[in-house]
Parts: C-alpha cells; structure tokens; sequence
C-alpha cells in the first residue's frame, strides 16, 4: 500500500525574484498577491492568513480583522498600568519601556502586526546602531518591542514574536564589545568647543569625567549630597535599582571638589539641564551632529577632505573615568568597583581586558595634567587620618 503523500509546505506559493506570492482562486478568480517578504516562513504565516480569509468570504463570513502596532501598543499599556498599580511593574521600568515605544512607534505607526518580522527588528537595530545609541539601550527598545507583541500573540492577533526571536547576541553584542571612551586629549577639545555653546553641558562633561557618575547621577545631584569637607559626595538620586532598593553609595569626588566653588550653593548642581538625562543626551547628540554639519559644509567650501570630529556619548566620559582610573593604579579595581556602584567586579574588569586588549595603548595618551582618576589609596588614607 503506497504511503500518503506528504502536503506540500510551500503549497500556493511562488517567486517572483526574491520576493513570495501568493497565488489561490476566489469567486472563480485567481488571485496573485505579493506577501512582500523573501522569508519563507514569514511568507507560509502570510498564505495561510490570506486562505484563511478567502474560506472565510466563500462561507458569507468576514475576513479576519487586521491589528496595527498602535493596536497592540494600547492593548499593552492597559495591562502595564495594572501591573504598575499591583506592584509588579515598577513605575521607573514602565517610564523606560514608554519611552522605547515612542521610539519604536516613530518607525511602526501604521504597520500591520502580521507585516512585522525579523528583517523589521533588524532594519530598527541598524538605524538605531547608526544613530550612536548604546547596546543597552537598544536591548530596552527590543524587550518593550517583545512585551507589547507578547500582549498580541495572546489575544490571538499574531502567531510569533519577532522581537523575542531576535538574535541580540549576534546583531547587538554589548556595550564592552564596543568600548571606545575617549582619550584626555579628546575631552578636552570637547570641552573647550561644547563651552562656546554651552557652558552648563560643558560643565557637566568636566564633572561626568572627573567623577565617572552616571548622566541621570551627575543631573540629579545637590549640594546637600556634598558632605562637609568638601571632597565625598553621597549619591541618592539618579542612581541604578537593584533586588533590594537603591544602590546609594559614597564616592570620592577628587578634582570634581575644585568645581564646586562655581557651581550652585543650594539645591541642583547642574539647575539649568533638565533632570531627564534621555533629555539631555539628545540635546548634546544634535549639537555634535550640527557641528559636524557645518565642518562637512565648510571643508566642501574650501575644496578639502572634512575633518572627522571625535563621535562619544557623554556616559562614555564614565568609561573614559574607568579607563584612566587602571591605567594610574592597576590595583584599584574593587576600589573602582565601588566608586562606580556595580554589583559585580566582572562588571568593572571588562576595562581590565579592554586595557590588555585594544586599550593597551592607553598609558601613552593618559595626561594627568588635563583630568584626574580615582584617587589613590594613599591619599585617602591620609584623608581618614586628617
């Protein structure tokens, strides 16, 4: 007895070039329908939908009805505003997923649910790569992406999620991948140009370096954080949440103490940047594109090759902190650890392997002359005796 045939998988499809059609008769009338993808899969999900609604129309029913992102991103927030009331949700964690999802809706309004797939998430991860953003903050776009497709596929309006499926390891890596803080030399002439533009940031790029705070930190500290001898801080605000609450921590501000003269008696060091560091880093990220716009436009006036201005984000300035930190004392790393407020010190030795690796030429460009490090145990020694 013969074995029955298995069904054929790629049953009314076709090619044309890369991309997939569909082809099935309805109402007497073939139909030919490009499924705008060259996945196979993708284009097996799309078929079966379009049959779906073609048996659908030929039994008098209607066809199924057609979910946009704006959809599933209602859908969503309803549901994140009952875990944030319960407790199961922190309200920080939500205002972060809320602002990928403006993000992400700049780039999918209008999109039908089904239409998203793989090739989407990593056009966004490229674009996103593009614009300078970090491999964190890239994760955070992708995991709010993943929960609001999560919400769709339970209540049945799609059948996989792209995001989830994404391959983060390959086509983002992390951030230690990509460290590149800048050099001495580099800061500076940040410095001294961001300061003809803006004082207050360039203030803000002098404290960020001479303290490796976080941006959100270095915004949200006060004088009332300073403590009475002017050269330890208390960091409060600002800080990163783990399991058990805020990890308040005390640092060392060292040469960041001979700022404080000149910067606000009462209240916010930084009062006129706002406290919202997203705020801030964009506002710096467009000065640096504009700036470079102008020296494109000006080298092509004067018929010469542009200059390439050094590309850094301001929590680059942490790692740039870092880097100098273990390039004066090779042994202060749990010192550092603490200063910068990880959990772990594997967190804190990805500078040790980017100075065994790429960053062994540190050492030459270190100049002490133009910003400090932690300082060391010695001198704080002699500062607990005092």
């Amino acid at each position: 007895m013969p074995k029955p045939k298995k069904p054929d998988p790629d049953h009314n499809l076709y090619r044309r070039g890369e991309t997939w059609w569909c082809r099935y008769v309805l109402a007497g009338i073939e139909q030919r329908v490009s499924l705008r993808t060259t996945d196979v899969k993708a284009a097996r999900r799309a078929r079966d939908r379009l049959l779906r609604d073609a048996a659908a129309q030929r039994e008098g029913r209607g066809p199924e009805p057609i979910h946009k992102w704006e959809d599933a991103v209602e859908a969503y927030l309803a549901i994140q505003e009952t875990l944030v009331r319960s407790g199961s949700l922190s309200a920080r964690t939500a205002a972060r997923y809320e602002t990928s999802l403006i993000q992400l809706s700049e780039t999918l309004e209008g999109t039908v649910l089904t239409e998203i797939t793989t090739a989407t998430v990593l056009d966004f991860v490229i674009a996103r790569r593009e614009d300078d953003l970090s491999s964190s903050t890239i994760r955070n776009d992708l995991t709010a992406w993943s929960r609001v497709l999560s919400v769709a596929a339970t209540l049945g309006w799609i059948e996989i999620n792209p995001a989830r499926n994404f391959d983060r390891k390959t086509y983002i890596g992390r951030d230690a991948d990509l460290l590149n803080p800048p050099v001495d030399a580099e800061v500076q002439a940040l410095f001294e140009e961001v300061a003809t533009w803006s004082e207050d940031i360039a203030d803000l790029i002098r404290w960020l370096r001479e303290t490796g705070m976080r941006l959100a930190e270095g915004l949200a500290i006060e004088r009332g954080d300073i403590h009475p001898d002017g050269r330890h801080a208390t960091l409060r605000r600002g800080v990163k949440r783990n399991s058990h609450g805020l990890k308040t921590r005390t640092i060392d501000l060292g040469r960041a103490a001979d700022m404080l003269p000149r910067l606000p008696l009462r209240g916010r060091l930084f009062p006129s940047l706002s406290l919202d560091s997203a705020v801030v880093s964009t506002r710096y990220g467009q000065w640096r594109r504009q700036r470079q716009g102008r020296e494109n436009r000006e080298a092509a006036a004067q018929g010469r090759a542009p200059v390439e201005l050094a590309r850094f984000r301001l929590h680059d300035l942490r790692h740039a902190f870092a880097i100098a930190s273990l390039t004066d004392d090779p042994t202060c790393i749990y010192r550092l650890m603490e200063h910068l407020g990880h959990s772990s010190v594997r967190t804190t030795e990805v500078y040790t392997r980017f100075l065994r690796g790429e960053g062994a030429q540190r050492r030459y460009t270190r100049d002490p002359n133009l910003f400090g490090s932690l300082p060391p145990l010695a001198d704080i020694m002699l500062q607990r005796r005092a």
